[in-house]
């Protein structure tokens, strides 16, 4: 009796982890789907500073189509980065709050190993 309830309490607690690693990590996602309220996780890359990160953040606006004519107006015209070779303007900008509580805006192509966590609205 004592090895099946062992057994069965063993059982219960890997259910478990795995049930809250999927939560808090998540399923596969791509953040130029995402939707007003969603909480996403990902790598951004081109960041302003530094190297790339980890980003926990809610949606807080839908995303932003951007067609190839409104991108290049604004790469004649912006400041932002002018001189910085590498970064790029993309087709998809999503505006998002991160945990910290800073509102920034992301372009969905450059947000790679992106999750959508099954908890995240608990976590962000």
């Amino acid at each position: 009796m004592d090895i099946v309830l062992t057994c069965g309490l063993i059982v219960v607690g890997i259910v478990g982890i795995f049930a809250l690693a999927a939560g808090f990590y998540g399923r596969p996602a791509t953040l130029c789907e995402a939707k007003v309220g969603e909480v996403y996780n990902f790598e951004y890359m081109q960041p302003l500073h530094g190297k790339p990160k980890r980003v926990l953040a809610r949606v807080i606006e839908p995303v932003t189509k951007l067609d190839d004519r409104w991108i290049s107006i604004t790469n004649r015209r912006s400041s932002y980065r002018r001189n910085d070779p590498k970064f790029q303007r993309t087709n998809h900008l999503v505006t998002c709050q991160t945990k910290d509580g800073q509102v920034r805006q992301f372009y969905c192509e450059r947000a790679v190993n992106c999750r959508k966590p099954l908890l995240g609205s608990l976590v962000a």
